[in-house]
């Protein structure tokens, strides 16, 4: 067992080999376990990505500072706003990529929502963060458990520059 940064979540190493026969395993066997894993753990990070803005809205409109909701300064409603708007465009790939699991454009469609989830969920936590101040870190606010699964789920089941790499190696075919 392998230990991570969200204690909610438990990890364990894979080989790419048949434990009876000690024989590997096939590159479409592999494939065809991880993409559907992709998605979901997208879904995930959209999950976690919705939650931070909505703790966030609630923050915002009770915290006061000189004499004045902070939720009423531009700058964190345009922060907020391009939250949502990341999360919202995420969403789509994230549901096209659930229900297109066959098919050639398979990886580009799972590492499309895959990156664009993460994105998302990473722009939420840093500005959920932002809006909070140092509360934010502290382990008895919800925001930092939300924050850990995000940072935790970004790297799960390909880091960033994989699933990069798999579009554009998809594109130039």
């Amino acid at each position: 067992m392998r230990t991570s940064i969200d204690r909610t979540r438990r990890l364990a190493v894979v080989t790419a080999e048949v434990e009876e026969e000690r024989r590997p395993v096939t590159k479409p066997a592999l494939d065809a376990a991880f993409d559907p894993a992709v998605p979901a753990t997208a879904a995930q990070l959209l999950g976690a990505g919705e939650r931070i803005p909505a703790d966030s809205v609630t923050y915002v409109k009770q915290r006061k500072q000189f004499g004045r909701e902070i939720g009423s300064y531009q700058w964190i409603k345009h922060q907020l706003a391009d939250v949502r708007i990341a999360l919202d465009f995420a969403r789509p790939l994230i549901d096209g990529a659930a229900v297109m699991l066959e098919g050639p454009d398979r990886a580009r469609d799972v590492s499309a929502a895959k990156v664009a989830a993460g994105d998302a969920a990473y722009l939420a936590s840093r500005v959920g963060l932002q809006v909070h101040g140092a509360i934010g870190y502290t382990a008895e606010f919800d925001l930092s458990l939300w924050l850990l699964k995000v940072r935790a789920l970004v790297n799960a089941r390909g880091t960033p520059d994989f699933h990069r790499g798999r579009v554009l190696e998809s594109l130039t075919r």
